[in-house]
């Protein structure tokens, strides 16, 4: 397949239309939700999102597109358009607002998570903010526009994932309730109930005590459905939602908010869901069942499985379910295998059993053929595999493929597509050649006018003579003969990778446009070059890594003399963190660091994190055990901290409750009390991920403010004072 084109030509050489791409370019562009296709083929629904800087207001709007096979793209109806004024404590008076009384029906509803009613019916989900109802609208293509939205149920609480099955003419949708209740009114009762409590506190008997950014609730996330009543164009409940898991030896704790999925015949439900116990911070194991649509009954189908199970996908008929599901029971990066369950008589096949990759979304191309995407040598693939043989066939090799979805009536996918250097986009491909046609463009002001840089493909010798692959970028007006500072990113997981693909948060394109040398590795630990050496990790945490990190920099430098010896600098976000404190007292051969949400130690870590099943895999045990304990202690960077002499950017977020906070103000702390020089930066309203558009903004000035500050030619070695200026604004 022929790598993906999106940039005109112009764009490929910086001229004087072609600018640097900014920090601003990237918070302010378009964002894609979630697709849905029609369930005639012939058209696609989304939710884009878009932030200014200048008007400091989110924009969101439901748009629908059609999915012609002609070269011109069509541009999008807009169905409902709404925006918001997204600063952390508007005033009041800038709440949104609709323009005029004629306009308030399209304009005071925020649109999320759109669901085809009929291939000429629209639904979606909009949730007070005051009231945190959600209630489905519907909007009717009349031929030339779309209707008034007119509300077809109401939940009297927030609902997720809504999905839609036309022969049982049933919604189905998540929605957290309390245990022990009947309907969605009795939690919304308990609500308000807990709201008027005279104290605050919450207490716990088990963990987890939080997850992710947020506490555990006595609220369970479970699967509700209803049915409709359809005549004319009077679309109602026929009953009030039914719980169909609750009478199930399941918790509700689904694992993604989308991962169920209702057969064909619209009779059944599957799910994965991790069953309750005192264990359910340190096992991954969790299960596939398939529940009743009536909620007569939820059964696993794969209880003698011990992993982490995803991607549950009926057969077009119903009769069969593919999956995948992880063998250990204590660890989150092990290779998935994929699995097909019989309806009928029970029973499982393992398919591909020899294929040393990872797949996580499968989709049936026919009743012999699945569709799965995996992560391969830095690019998010898609490849057909015969059941019968295990033989797999790659469909799309180059860049990234995110979403993906059968095109009804069609032999053709319907996937979200990106790369390093293009932005996230709708796109088709035959399942047969791969041949690929462009659906969206939905950031044309990416185009001629700015310069993104293609990546290169670099490998270097790592430890042990391992292989280590990864992507170079070049500055704007790239000379040779010139020399310029590096930025050498450390991705974060550690069980991840740099893959050829658009992100909104460390985009390698942003370090390049402000001048650098981009540089980012796989080392081992990595996902994409088989499970030896995503293992190669454990127990190694400053080991492996670390050394193929410094061989393969001495390597680059070698090989690329424009590159600067005496202006590098490393970034790295969670694992990639706590490698930059674990450099700091390994090596000098930087002049600068950042640290976003990092480790500071590694005992500390484990009582403080949430998935305690993490460390117990990566440091093979407790630190309470006298033998584990001395992993934790070899590769805890606090036992080094007297060894730190790099200037180091700190960044942490309160609700980060993977690596708490207190290991960003400990890094912090050390470095000063030893006259390092450092800056701590803290967000009180994110998580491990920095993601509020005016929050990203400010990472994105100080990080290029703190990497520019220390690598300037005029100010090596003396007082640092200069900053990254980001379109005419110096920070102060």
């Amino acid at each position: 397949m022929k790598a993906l084109c999106t940039l005109p030509a112009a764009a490929l050489v910086l001229g004087a239309l072609a600018r640097p791409f900014t920090p601003e370019d990237l918070v302010e562009s378009t964002r894609l939700g979630h697709p849905v296709i029609s369930p005639d083929g012939t058209s696609v629904a989304f939710v884009q999102t878009r932030y200014s800087i200048e008007k400091k207001r989110q924009f969101s709007q439901l748009v629908v597109q059609a999915l012609g096979n002609h070269l011109q793209i069509d541009s999008p109806a807009m169905v409902v358009d709404f925006s918001k004024d997204a600063r952390p404590n508007p005033p009041s008076s800038a709440s949104a607002t609709p323009e005029s009384e004629d306009a308030a029906s399209k304009h005071r509803l925020e649109p999320s998570q759109p669901v085809w009613l009929s291939s000429e019916e629209l639904g979606f989900v909009a949730t007070d903010a005051k009231t945190h109802q959600s209630t489905v609208y519907s909007v009717h293509n009349t031929g030339k526009h779309w209707s008034k939205p007119r509300a077809v149920f109401t939940a009297p609480v927030p609902i997720s994932s809504v999905q839609y099955n036309a022969v049982s003419n049933t919604l189905v949708f998540i929605a957290s309730v309390y245990n022990g209740t009947t309907t969605l009114d009795e939690t919304a009762e308990l609500d308000v109930a807990d709201q008027e409590r005279d104290d605050t506190a919450q207490v716990f008997d088990e963990l987890w005590v939080r997850h992710w950014d947020s506490f555990v609730t006595p609220k369970l996330p479970q699967i509700h459905a209803v049915q409709l009543r359809s005549h004319s164009s009077n679309t109602k409940p026929k009953h009030k939602p039914k719980n169909i898991i609750k009478d199930s030896d399941v918790d509700g704790r689904l694992e993604a908010a989308d991962s169920f999925v209702i057969s064909p015949n619209g009779q059944h439900v599957v799910f994965v869901a991790k069953r309750p116990g005192r264990d359910y911070a340190w096992r991954t194991t969790s299960y596939v069942y398939v529940a009743d649509i009536d909620g007569s009954s939820a059964s696993p189908i794969n209880d003698n499985g011990r992993g982490a199970s995803s991607s549950p996908v009926f057969s077009s008929d119903g009769s069969r379910i593919a999956y995948v599901q992880m063998a250990s029971p204590t660890y989150e990066a092990d290779r998935n295998q994929i699995h097909i369950y019989s309806v009928e008589d029970k029973t499982t096949i393992d398919v591909a059993t020899n294929w040393d990759r990872s797949p996580s979304d499968l989709l049936w191309a026919d009743d012999n053929t699945l569709l799965a995407a995996y992560n391969e040598y830095g690019r998010n693939k898609l490849a057909k595999i015969d059941i019968a043989s295990g033989t797999v066939t790659p469909v799309v090799e180059e860049h990234s493929v995110g979403s993906m979805q059968h095109v009804p009536h069609s032999n053709e996918l319907l996937i979200s597509y990106s790369a390093l250097d293009s932005p996230t986009d709708l796109y088709k491909v035959s399942i047969d050649d791969g041949s690929i046609k462009r659906v969206t463009q939905v950031n044309p002001q990416l185009g001629s006018s700015v310069f993104l840089s293609a990546p290169e493909d670099v490998k270097f010798e790592g430890a042990g003579g391992s292989s280590i692959h990864g992507f170079l970028l070049r500055p704007p007006n790239f000379d040779a003969s010139q020399t310029y500072p590096l930025a050498y990113v450390i991705h974060g997981g550690p069980q991840g990778s740099f893959t050829d693909a658009w992100s909104t948060r460390w985009n390698l394109n942003i370090f390049a446009a402000a001048g650098f040398v981009t540089v980012a590795l796989d080392f081992e630990g990595s996902t994409g070059y088989g499970q030896n050496f995503t293992d190669a990790i454990r127990n190694q945490w400053g080991g492996k890594p670390f050394e193929s990190l410094m061989k393969s920099l001495d390597q680059l430098l070698d090989s690329h003399p424009y590159i600067d010896r005496n202006r590098l600098t490393a970034l790295g976000a969670s694992y990639g963190g706590y490698q930059i404190n674990w450099i700091n007292a390994h090596s000098t051969a930087f002049k600068a660091l950042v640290n976003h949400d990092g480790m500071f130690s590694t005992v500390s870590t484990y009582y403080s994190t949430d998935e305690l099943y993490f460390p117990e895999t990566e440091f093979e045990g407790v630190p309470f055990d006298e033998q584990a304990r001395q992993n934790y202690e070899k590769w805890s960077p606090e036992r080094n901290v007297h060894k730190w002499k790099t200037p180091t950017l700190v960044i942490h977020s309160e609700k980060d409750y993977r690596l708490v906070v207190s290991e960003g103000l400990s890094t912090f702390t050390a470095l000063r009390r030893q006259g390092v020089p450092a800056r701590f930066v803290y967000f009180p309203d994110e998580n491990h991920w920095v993601l509020k558009p005016a929050n990203s903004l400010r990472w994105h000035r100080e990080v290029l403010g703190w990497i520019t500050q220390w690598t300037h030619k005029d100010t090596i070695g003396e007082s640092q004072s200069q900053k990254f200026v980001v379109q005419g604004e110096h920070l102060n």
